[in-house]
Order: C-alpha cells, then structure tokens, then sequence
C-alpha cells in the first residue's frame, strides 16, 4: 500500500458512481456543493449503453461493438487481432491520450473542473472512477459469446487499456486539488470464487495487484459481495470502500490484515447511504451515524486501534451509484449523506476535545 500521507478524511464523503442529472452545470454544482472537500469527477447517467461505466471503461478497445438491441457490449475478435498490438504500443510509450474519453463523460468533467477553478478552491482530494480490468474482462465477450477473461492476452490488453484511463484521467486533474484518487471498481470480483467463471481467484487477483501497482496515483477499490478480504488487504491499494451492511462482518474476519491496512494509512470508505428508493425513504441520518459508529467500534474492538484512528481514516459512502435513480431521489441521497457526515463528524470532535 502507498499510504495517503497526509491525507486525513475525518468522515468526509465519497462519491461512488455518478448523478442523473443530465444538465452538467447542474451535476458540477451539485458537486461542490454537497463534496466541497472531496469532489468527484461523475461518470454520466447511463442514458444509453455508451453511457454506462462499462462501456466508458471499454472505449478506445479495437473492435468494441456497442449492441443496443441486445443490449450487450462485444469485441470484434479480428479486428482486436488485428489491432491490439495500438493499445500496448500507446502503453509502452505511457501515450495517455489514446485513453481519452469522448463524448458526455468529457463534457461533465470540463464543466467540474471548470468551477472549480472558478471557484479558487483547493479540495483535500478530487476523486475519479473506472470499472477495473477484471470484471472488465469478464463482461466483454467475443463473437463466439465467451468473455474475453478466457484469453490472457486480452486480460493483458485490457490491463493496459485501464492503466491508460487512469493516467489520462490523471492529466486532466492535475493541480486541482491537494491528492488525486482513482477508485477502481471490480462488481465481479467475487465471481472469481465460483465454480464457472474462466478466470480462478489467483489470476484475478494477480491481474488486479500489477494493475494497481501501474497507477501513478493514490488508489482504492469498491468491492461487492463476498471476496478473500485477507489477500485484497494487500493489494497496493490506499482505500477500500465496502457495503458496511452486507460486507462488514466478513471484514472483521481478517482483523490482523485490517489492522496492518490501518496502520500503514489505508482508509476506509463506508458504503452506508442507501442507493435503493424503497429504502432511502425509511432511514434517517441518525440512525445511519449510529450504525456506522457501531461498526467503527467493532473494528476499533478487533485491530486493537483506537477509535479515533478508526474514524479520521474513513469516508462515507453510498451503497452504490445514484445516476440510477431519479433526480428527486439522488438529491434525497446526497442530503442524506451530508447529514450523517456531519453527525459523525461531531462524534469525532467529541472524541479528540
């Protein structure tokens, strides 16, 4: 792990996805508003299929067909033959700019940054995502309909194509904000542990740990599901952001590996704002601070680690995107979100006077 350095997050939040609002002034000002210290560069609403994170993530590969029938993303096998040796080449020359994204991603980033430099502020942390090469993998398929995680040369490929994305996002931010953050997300990870999946845990995870390792820049993850938590502890990694509801108790199953990951300066980003409709209508920033102080205590409990400790080295963080919900809704989210930041925020003073 790098290490954050003087990276403190004291509960700040953390954007994870994207808005639904499909005016980019609007998200930008959403943004600044709700995140003035830890703003995010937002993937844009999934109006289309080239819209939603996997196609983002996919864009510049040879061959990539977008099969809005089917609603499906497929790689023309000859063409990625025939032209994938472009995308290890723009790798071996660190040419950034062949990942450059196009179209409304672009358009919603300039807008952010745009205000931000309006605004002559510089945030603690400005935040970036893109889906990461093993569930990337895994979701294209080739004419034959296999996934091109079958193939290792395409692993090796797409590896490239994501470290790519990241150093051109890089660029982009540069002198933005105090630390840049790229935040990986890996939805299927978990399905490396069943029985069909063409890649076996220990090749995923070998493809995850040299992508990361790769990155110019601070890093973390958002994890799904049930996963070997003790080995992702030490990916090279600086944040690890969880559902604190589904994931947490297999967390504390690995309190040694956890307690390494905070004591080197790891951080944790707790996903406890609900993403759900039917459930973000029933919860209260209340009852959401003292589910995440609980669960602060248990790990506070089982590394040993004060809870101090415990509490300035986290985020908090939503269950999952908001660009699926309604504009009405996300914005209920994001009040959501600022209140229980706050409620734990003055648990924390509380702790430290």
């Amino acid at each position: 792990m790098s290490g954050l350095g003087s990276l403190v997050p004291a509960c700040q939040p953390l954007l994870r996805g994207g808005l639904p609002h499909t005016n980019p002034g609007v998200v930008a000002q959403f943004i600044c508003r709700y995140l003035p210290q830890t703003p995010a560069c937002p993937l844009p609403p999934p109006r289309t299929l080239a819209d939603t994170p996997f196609a983002l993530a996919a864009q510049g590969l040879p061959g990539l067909q977008i099969d809005v029938e089917r609603d499906r993303l497929t790689v023309e096998q000859e063409t990625l033959e025939r032209e994938a040796n472009r995308v290890s080449l723009a790798y071996l020359r660190s040419e950034a700019q062949f990942a450059a994204l196009s179209g409304p991603a672009v358009t919603v980033l300039d807008e952010l940054l745009r205000r931000l430099n309006a605004e002559e502020r510089q945030p603690l942390v400005l935040k970036y995502e893109t889906i990461g090469p093993v569930s990337l993998s895994l979701a294209l398929t080739d004419d034959q309909e296999r996934p091109l995680a079958y193939e290792p040369a395409w692993r090796e490929v797409l590896l490239q194509l994501c470290s790519l994305r990241v150093w051109w996002h890089h660029q982009q931010l540069q002198g933005y904000a105090s630390h840049r953050l790229a935040m990986i997300e890996e939805p299927f990870l978990d399905a490396l542990l069943t029985p069909l999946c063409p890649l076996t845990w220990e090749e995923g995870l070998d493809l995850l740990s040299r992508f990361l390792a790769d990155l110019p820049v601070h890093c973390g993850l958002f994890l799904r599901g049930r996963v070997h938590w003790s080995e992702l502890l030490h990916l090279p990694v600086d944040v690890i952001g969880f559902h604190v509801i589904e994931q947490i108790d297999l967390l504390l199953h690995t309190a040694t590996e956890l307690a390494e990951f905070l004591t080197d300066g790891g951080c944790l980003a707790w996903g406890i704002v609900p993403t759900e409709p039917r459930v973000l209508n029933s919860v209260q920033a209340a009852g959401l601070c003292d589910q995440v102080v609980q669960a602060m205590q248990r790990v506070a409990a089982a590394t040993g680690l004060p809870m101090t400790l415990v509490q300035q080295q986290s985020f908090l963080s939503f269950t999952g995107s908001l660009s699926y919900m309604s504009p009405d809704y996300a914005e209920r989210a994001l009040d959501l979100c600022l209140e229980t930041v706050q409620l734990l925020q003055q648990n924390l003073d509380s702790r430290t006077t």
